[in-house]
């Protein structure tokens, strides 16, 4: 199973630490170089092919279009999913998460189509709605589960509500890569400021991938099954009417990997500053987190109800990659634990 995910990986990996003991910046560099930038030029991409599917769709609907807009919202999601371990510098400052993804609340939905008074144009679906009214979850539940979706997008006015919406992730998706490959703040690329060991990037990273894996074991699965919380809670998982949750943990473990042990033979990410002992056991860890998760059927919120123990066998498993990030990964770097950027926010 690991191999397919591997793959997936592949697909934003483009190089390799070389030989020798790198420094610091080396390493980070190297992780912008080899991952990072590649990840948010590859969600820009996904994200205008959304764009583009959706406008073909509400041109003609067909059920054929209907499937292609769908395939191509997974693969947003999922290159965003990717991308969330290395929420550092540009998607931070911007809040980005408030216009790519945040829990969906469908009724408001409903009611900003309903209401015609109200002008669907760009500036206010990007700065003018509530977050939870825009975002990759706003498409999903446009295009629902079933054909039914086919008649509804008959209104035109549901037509440009899910046309604007992706516009704007494919425009936040365009600043997030200018940010990082061309100009950072009418400055340099933040691709080299994330380079300059001294700022204190590293420590983001290493700080951010943490708070990604509590906020999966904790937050998500842990209430989720009631681990964490007096109730089972399935709704803490968000994957909509594509039932994605299983998905999203596979592409965000992949993201985790990428920075923390790289994939494949020849490992990158922050492993020359790790070591070969540490980086075999985050592999090892790794692999069996993949097996566990492969292993839940989704939808997520299903397996939670009707299958708890294969999701209780991945949260374990996640749980042990958490443990050795907060403890072995954190004192082989010297890194300082704070507090994250996103606390308080309840984005996926």
């Amino acid at each position: 199973m690991r191999r397919v995910w591997a793959v997936a990986a592949a697909a934003v990996l483009l190089g390799a630490c070389g030989g020798g003991m790198p420094s610091r910046s080396d390493v980070l560099g190297d992780l912008a170089d080899d991952y990072i930038v590649p990840a948010y030029q590859q969600f820009h991409r996904d994200a205008v092919a959304l764009a583009d599917s959706l406008s073909a769709l509400c041109a003609s609907p067909s059920s054929g279009l209907l499937s292609d807009a769908r395939n191509t919202l997974s693969a947003v999601r999922n290159s965003w999913s990717r991308a969330q371990a290395v929420w550092v510098g540009p998607v931070m400052e911007r809040r980005s998460w408030g216009l790519v993804r945040w829990p969906v609340a469908n009724d408001e939905i409903e009611a900003l189509i309903a209401d015609a008074s109200i002008e669907l144009d760009h500036e206010r679906l990007s700065s003018r709605i509530g977050a939870d009214q825009r975002g990759i979850g706003a498409v999903d539940y446009l295009l629902g589960s079933g054909e039914q979706a086919l008649g509804a997008l008959g209104d035109s006015r549901r037509c440009r509500y899910l046309e604007g919406v992706a516009a704007v992730i494919a425009a936040e998706a365009a600043l997030l890569e200018a940010d990082w490959a061309l100009g950072w703040e009418g400055g340099e690329p933040y691709r080299d400021a994330f380079a300059d060991a001294d700022r204190g990037d590293l420590d983001r990273v290493v700080n951010d991938t943490l708070f990604l894996l509590e906020r999966i074991t904790d937050l998500e699965l842990g209430n989720a099954l009631g681990i964490m919380s007096a109730d089972a809670d399935p709704l803490a998982v968000d994957e909509g009417p594509a039932g994605a949750g299983v998905d999203d943990l596979q592409q965000r473990l992949i993201g985790i990997q990428a920075v923390l042990s790289g994939v494949g033979d020849d490992p990158a990410g922050l492993s020359p500053l790790l070591g070969d002992d540490l980086t075999d056991r985050l592999a090892g860890q790794f692999e069996a987190a993949f097996d566990a998760v492969g292993a839940v059927g989704p939808p997520l919120r299903h397996a939670v109800a009707d299958a708890p123990q294969t999701v209780i066998e991945a949260r374990e498993a996640i749980k042990a990659i958490q443990i050795t990030v907060a403890t072995e990964v954190v004192s082989r770097l010297g890194v300082v634990i704070g507090f994250s950027d996103a606390d308080g926010d309840s984005s996926g």
